[in-house]
């Protein structure tokens, strides 16, 4: 009797044909970034924990991808040979660049309280509490964006960051801070 564990097939990957910042993907990338998708997300997702922040950040690759393979055909300068490879390093690329500037909760709770409340136990425990819930509460850009503002970063500092505009950046936080209110019933 033939194994059954060998003949479970995998659903299809599916992409969508831009990333989140709006930018188109290729054809060509789109089908590579399809096949090695489940590979690489699987891969991912051990260092990012969430599948879905994992297929982002594939989507952003494939577009940043897409973008340079254009702008090679533009200039003329020698194409890209493995399509594959370029992405899968663009991927990580961008993975890393993400873990490098990422925050814990625990460390903006604690830079947060120590600056704005008062530095006692219970003040402390308040504020992880309340940020913890506000954070909850917000897409994982928003949250990116209130901890870059916890750091003080300018609202400049932060749409260079995200590659959104200062004016885009302080409308999602203020729009994320609204959610927040409105989720736990905060009054202004």
């Amino acid at each position: 009797m033939p194994s059954k564990r060998g003949t479970k097939t995998l659903p299809p990957f599916l992409l969508n044909e831009v990333d989140r910042l709006g930018r188109a993907i290729a054809p060509e990338v789109l089908s590579v970034a399809q096949e090695i998708g489940p590979r690489v997300v699987a891969y991912a997702d051990r260092l990012v924990g969430d599948p879905a922040v994992a297929l982002t950040f594939l989507e952003e690759a494939a577009a940043s991808v897409s973008a340079a393979i254009q702008e090679k055909q533009r200039t003329g300068a020698p194409a890209v040979r493995d399509i594959a490879a370029y992405l899968f390093r663009t991927f990580i690329h961008l993975i890393d660049k993400a873990k490098q500037r990422e925050m814990s909760f625990d460390e903006a709770v604690e830079e947060y309280g120590e600056r704005r409340f008062t530095p006692t136990e219970e003040g402390r425990a308040e504020t992880a509490v309340l940020i913890n819930e506000i954070m909850a509460a917000c897409d994982q850009v928003s949250r990116e964006i209130i901890l870059l503002r916890l750091r003080d970063q300018s609202w400049d500092q932060i749409g260079k960051h995200l590659g959104i505009s200062p004016y885009a950046a302080e409308t999602r936080y203020r729009k994320a801070l609204d959610r927040a209110r409105k989720t736990l019933r905060i009054q202004k």
